[in-house]
């Protein structure tokens, strides 16, 4: 039985870091002008038609995207991928049950095992194709840690912050698919593990 694709894209530092000591982001700049990054990004979004997510970051995110696609003022590269964001199936994973705004599912993982199995689950479904995980920290260490990314499609920004938060926690074999350079100094590169 042929199984669903789940990916997990994020942008990281040069150094290793997903995100800065306190989870901030202000390290990360969206290369505006790079049309080439920006297009392989959307085509990234819309190879999937779900995107799973922790909470509370999903509902964030959620609800960041729809915002930006109304926003006359977003500028067209990050509205393309809005458009695209706002496509998928918005799935929700958390510890207890929580509110989410109608149009998105969540899933109650209490533990591990939980999550692993709900994962599972939705990888199994016949209807559907690859999944997304933008990570959040903790929902990409979580998934890396439990082995349920069939694909890591990391884009590499030309700087280091020196501390922060690491995607990986333990020690993950992978092989390298493909390697991409920007010309904002952005590098794609593409792992599966082994």
């Amino acid at each position: 039985m042929m199984m669903r694709r789940i990916f997990l894209y994020m942008a990281m530092t040069f150094d290793g870091f997903v995100a800065g000591p306190n989870n901030d982001l202000d390290w990360f700049t969206p290369p505006t002008n790079d049309e080439e990054l920006n297009q392989d990004i959307v085509e990234i979004v819309e190879s999937a038609d779900t995107w799973m997510m922790g909470y509370p970051t999903g509902p964030g995110l959620v609800a960041y995207w729809k915002n930006a696609e109304k926003n006359e003022k977003t500028q067209e590269s990050e509205m393309m991928i809005a458009r695209a964001v706002n496509k998928l199936h918005p799935i929700v994973i958390s510890n207890k049950e929580e509110r989410v705004e109608p149009g998105m599912e969540l899933l109650v993982a209490r533990n591990d095992e939980e999550f692993v199995r709900v994962v599972e689950e939705i990888k199994k479904q016949k209807e559907g194709g690859s999944i997304y995980v933008p990570g959040g920290v903790r929902t990409g260490q979580k998934f890396a840690r439990l082995g349920l990314i069939d694909e890591y499609i990391l884009m590499v920004h030309p700087v280091a912050i020196g501390e922060g938060k690491r995607l990986f926690t333990s020690k993950v074999d992978l092989k390298l698919v493909s390697t991409k350079a920007y010309k904002s100094g952005v590098i794609q590169v593409r792992y599966r593990p082994c």
